[in-house]
């Protein structure tokens, strides 16, 4: 099985070089094909207009047969989270069959 991941610049996460690791090794973990990572590493922003989330989106559209999985690092503070990360795991599953997982 495929995935890609996610990382990005926030407050509430681990610095993006943490972040990677921790996808690496969750798909070593469970023997998941990293196809690529997209990183946002600008400006922490609260929007999902960012470069490499929009890139991610068009490779997923174009790649929709060959990733299974969308990875991410769960932010500490989750409840914030929660609404935007249901919106984004239902758009993902019906436009494309791509699962999120989030990687502890």
């Amino acid at each position: 099985m495929n995935a890609i991941g996610y990382i990005r610049v926030s407050p509430y996460l681990d610095s993006v070089v943490a972040q990677e690791i921790a996808i690496k090794d969750f798909c070593d973990k469970k023997g998941l094909n990293l196809l690529i990572v997209f990183k946002d590493t600008g400006e922490y922003n609260e929007d999902m207009e960012r470069e490499s989330w929009l890139a991610l989106e068009e490779y997923v559209r174009y790649n929709t047969e060959s990733v299974h999985f969308l990875l991410f690092v769960l932010p500490a503070k989750i409840t914030r989270f929660n609404k935007m990360i249901d919106h984004i795991q239902d758009h993902f599953k019906q436009q494309y069959g791509v699962m999120l997982l989030a990687v502890l």
